[in-house]
């Protein structure tokens, strides 16, 4: 019996998994025969023949990588026998070595076609079955024989791929596989499905590796449509008649809640199936209402349909589950929901950085541990970046509560056509590769569409804009969706909008940018954006801010097939700098200037009324595309040891509490004032939501503090609770402090600072104050005097002028030799004992450093550290200064790269940081120890025309 769905099921989404009563898996994990084919001999040498020749042995699941077979790296070169396929980056420098091609190293790189082959016995019991090969993840086609007999190729990136065998003799038989990992469509290689920068091209075959003995009428697939109301489940399953004749059968379906064992729902019926394939529809009802899945609350269910035959032949029964969730996700105008609720994703990024593997992992333990870091950071979403994560993902995820977003393999942006040595075509240009993205949508929904956690669902990143045929773009949406409704929908990511999109991930509409760093105060939010587009949108790639690495503590983590060979180079390269002795200074530095540009930043999308998230790139750190060391955690989803799960979760949590204020850096003679808001997205309204605040000192002493009336807080809103208005008078000089909110449980905070006024505080005669280092200020040095020199706006080869932010993504890419993560300094040094500071880049340095001129000092005597040092990125470790002090002859020099002119616009940090600096100078501990050079000191102080000044690179 064959159902009739109408044309609206070609794409229909199976996912399934089943069994036998008594189960019948032959796993084949082990050892097998292999033989790498790097001359393409072994089909017309029909290797699947007879015993692979000249085979060695490696274990499956498994790589030739983590084998260590094929052609070794030349360490002396750092080059590969054949060059591995690459896309050559817009910023990235050329280059044949491995070590400066921005990614880890593959010790081994084999890249054709290797064959694999193992000998085993169907048991006795196997005899009347019908017999099924899984291969669970291949990069990038497979072929399998069995006793030479040709089964047929697959070459799906995203889903297993699977092999009918049919009826086999009980006794020996031999199973011949062949998997190549070449481009068998060009899709180019930017990808993350099949791609160098982060998971290798890796040749083999990983997670489940498996005969299955079936029934002779079996279900092939089965595929749940839990109603939105949970009242109902319609079920649909392929059925499977492996024989020549009509087959009836009686189906038993039987639904059960997995967190109690209660069984909520039960339906029989009869079938009478045909040879071949039959669609079979079942509606169950739900008793009393199925319990909802969300992430609050995930509450799994499990599809249970039997198969039996009239007779008792343990052969002719089958049993085959589904697990699945109660969960309904759609579109409200700019807001997304689940099960009625409004949704706010706090996502991030899983590019498969999975260095230990080479790949990505493939057991629910594993995945349990990445996805449970996910979780314990706040966030309650992760996309997939042009790739699709295995089952066992989709299994944590379920249990945890996350919606997941997997994406087909594609990425091609107009830039990529002409910088890929194939020269892949944007999507719709290339028919064969339209097909090849259309089947993987199909798989993708077929392999993991019953899971609760798939939420969403983007054909993949970024296309150029121009190039794209968008009206396929469009097409393949459309089919995505009308085959499968139980997600939401994306054609790509940032470049433009289509119909059928559901939501947007994009870093701009065209009009207005959906993310950034911003000013320096909290009272402005991405509005503009998300009034730009009627579609809900999601902030694309957020963060990118890199942190220094500590080489000590990160290169021996390095144990798999991955090999950090590029970050020897640069460790190399910091103590050729002789900065090596600062690297953990750096990293700590560089961490936590990190944290508060992503505090700012993802607070502003929480502030922002119609947003409906973020998708921060990336929670670990990123190793390829010039070592973007982007994550909170390393690599190996760990911590650096600077930033807590607790800090990040002060902005990324379900009920985050937000403040509004005009300034971070304010004046004693000011009344501090804020607007106390709360972003909830939480389980249910708040019906008796109370809060306070307190404002403090640094040290903890309490300066005021207050509470707000209980109030109702409904979930998927921002609500106002309050305003908090101190004055500062009673502050008598610069003092740091620190703004605390608690609301429902969740609490955030925020650092201030306040400065005293300019009292008329005259210049100190003592200290001669220049605007150059010009023949007055020799003077006074020669004859033992002090000298400020505000060197702000000085110009020449070795000075640049540079802002607040931290290098974007990658210095590797887009940065020179002035490029910097923040600034380091030490609190306790006598200059800046009066200006209150952590030691590194924070929101009271914004005023002084944007614009700032920065100094190069390299070559300066070893040793030579400046009070205020600029954190140099690490793939150019110069030593960069913006106060540096020095003996020049009998004098003293302070230089400083700051507008401390007392001129409009810098704020109250940049006057009381000059009196700082003056107080100090007229003070005994004003007494430099280093003498720099006399000829280098002027070529950096000394101003020079622009057609005499080279590039800063």
């Amino acid at each position: 019996m064959k159902s009739t769905l109408g044309a609206g099921l070609a794409l229909l989404a199976w996912s399934w998994v089943a069994f036998p009563v008594e189960p019948a898996v032959l796993p084949l994990d082990g050892s097998w025969r292999v033989a790498l084919d790097p001359q393409d001999q072994g089909l017309a040498g029909a290797w699947f023949a007879d015993t692979l020749p000249g085979s060695a042995i490696m274990p499956l699941p498994g790589t030739t990588d983590q084998a260590g077979l094929g052609p070794p790296l030349d360490l002396a070169t750092m080059s590969h026998p054949v060059a591995p396929p690459r896309v050559f980056w817009p910023s990235a420098p050329e280059t044949e070595r491995a070590d400066e091609a921005g990614a880890l190293v593959r010790p081994r790189l084999y890249l054709g076609r290797a064959w694999y082959q193992r000998d085993f016995n169907v048991p006795d019991a196997w005899q009347h079955r019908f017999v099924t090969l899984t291969l669970e993840r291949v990069l990038w086609s497979s072929a399998a024989w069995i006793d030479g007999r040709p089964l047929g190729t697959s070459d799906s990136l995203v889903a297993p791929h699977e092999y009918d065998l049919g009826p086999l003799a009980p006794g020996p038989h031999r199973l011949t596989l062949a998997v190549d990992n070449r481009l068998i469509h060009n899709l180019g290689f930017a990808g993350h499905a099949y791609g160098a920068e982060t998971q290798s091209r890796w040749n083999g075959i990983v997670g489940h590796l498996e005969l299955r003995a079936r029934a002779r009428v079996f279900t092939r697939g089965l595929r749940v449509l839990p109603a939105p109301d949970a009242s109902e489940v319609q079920a649909q399953a392929v059925i499977e008649n492996t024989e020549d004749t009509h087959q009836c059968r009686t189906a038993t379906w039987r639904i059960e809640c997995l967190e109690d064992g209660r069984e909520v729902g039960a339906l029989a019926t009869s079938l009478i199936l045909a040879p071949g394939a039959s669609t079979i529809v079942a509606v169950t009802p739900i008793s009393g209402g199925g319990r909802l899945w969300d992430e609050f609350n995930p509450v799994l269910h499990r599809l249970r349909l039997v198969l039996s035959a009239a007779g008792e032949d343990p052969d002719d029964e089958d049993e085959a589950f589904a697990t699945f969730g109660f969960r309904h996700f759609e579109r409200d105008g700019r807001h997304l929901r689940v099960n009625g609720r409004r949704l706010f994703l706090r996502g991030t990024l899983d590019c498969c950085v999975y260095p230990r593997t080479g790949h990505p992992p493939m057991s629910a333990a594993e995945w349990r541990r990445v996805l449970g870091t996910v979780k314990a950071h706040g966030f309650n979403h992760v996309r997939y970046h042009t790739w699709c994560p295995p089952e066992a993902a989709f299994e944590a995820a379920d249990e945890l509560g996350l919606y997941l977003a997997p994406e087909t393999p594609f990425w091609v942006d107009d830039w990529i056509v002409e910088r890929t040595p194939t020269h892949p075509q944007p999507l719709g240009r290339d028919p064969d590769v339209t097909e090849y993205v259309r089947r993987e949508i199909r798989r993708i929904s077929e392999a993991y569409g019953n899971h609760p956690s798939f939420a969403l669902f983007c054909i993949g990143n970024e296309f150029g804009n121009r190039g794209t045929d968008w009206e396929t773009v469009e097409a393949l949406l459309a089919e995505a969706k009308q085959a499968d409704p139980r997600h939401l929908f994306n054609g790509s990511t940032a470049r433009r909008a289509v119909p059928s999109d559901d939501f947007w991930t994009t870093h701009s509409t065209g009009t207005a940018g959906t993310r950034g760093v911003g000013p320096a105060r909290t009272d402005w939010d991405f509005r503009a954006a998300a009034a730009s587009t009627p579609l809900p949108i999601i902030a694309h790639e957020t963060g990118q801010r890199p942190v220094f690495p500590d080489y000590d503590q990160l290169l021996p983590k390095f144990t798999g097939p991955l090999q950090p060979l590029n970050y020897a180079r640069l460790g190399r390269l910091l103590r050729a700098s002789g900065l090596a002795d600062q690297r953990r200074d750096f990293q700590r530095a560089s961490a936590r200037f990190q944290l508060a540009q992503y505090k700012a930043e993802h607070e502003a999308m929480l502030r922002t009324p119609d947003y409906a998230g973020y998708q921060l790139l990336m929670l670990n750190d990123f190793t390829g595309q010039s070592e973007a060391l982007v994550g909170v955690l390393d690599p190996f989803w760990e911590p650096k040891g600077i930033v807590s799960v607790a800090d990040v979760r002060q902005w990324n949590q379900p009920v985050v509490p937000l403040a509004r204020f005009a300034r971070y850096v304010w004046s004693t003679t000011d009344t501090f004032t804020a607007a106390i808001e709360v972003a909830q997205y939480g389980p249910a309204d708040l019906p008796d939501a109370g809060g306070s605040w307190r404002l403090t000192r640094r040290d903890g002493t309490g300066l005021a503090a207050g509470t707000f009336p209980e109030r109702r807080l409904p979930t998927g809103s921002i609500t106002v609770i309050g305003e908090i208005r101190v004055p500062l008078d009673g502050l008598t000089e610069a003092t740091a402090l620190r703004l605390e909110v608690s609301v429902a449980g969740s609490a955030n905070s925020w650092p201030l600072w306040a400065y005293p006024p300019s009292t008329g505080e005259e210049d100190p005669a003592t200290v001669v104050i220049r605007p150059a280092y010009d023949a007055t200020a020799r003077e006074v040095l020669a004859s033992g005097g002090k000298v400020l020199l505000l060197a702000h706006g000085l110009t020449n080869r070795f000075t640049a002028r540079t802002g607040f932010a931290s290098v974007y993504w990658s210095g590797g890419w887009w940065g020179n030799r002035f490029s910097s993560l923040g600034i380091l300094c030490d609190p306790a040094h006598p200059a800046l004992r009066e200006f209150p500071n952590d030691g590194h880049s924070d929101w009271q340095w914004h005023d002084l450093t944007q614009g700032a001129t920065t100094f190069d000092l390299a070559g300066a005597p070893a040793g030579f550290r400046p009070i205020v040092q600029p954190v140099p990125d690490f793939h150019h470790c110069h030593l960069l200064a913006q106060i540096f002090e020095t003996r020049v002859g009998p004098g003293r020099l302070l230089v400083v790269g700051y507008d401390l002119s007392g001129a409009p616009g810098p704020g109250p940090a940049a006057g009381h940081l000059r009196r700082c600096l003056l107080r100090y100078m007229v003070g005994p501990e004003f007494n430099p120890t280093t003498e720099l050079p006399a000829e280098w000191l002027e070529s950096r102080l000394e101003p020079e025309p622009p057609e005499a000044r080279p590039g800063a690179n």
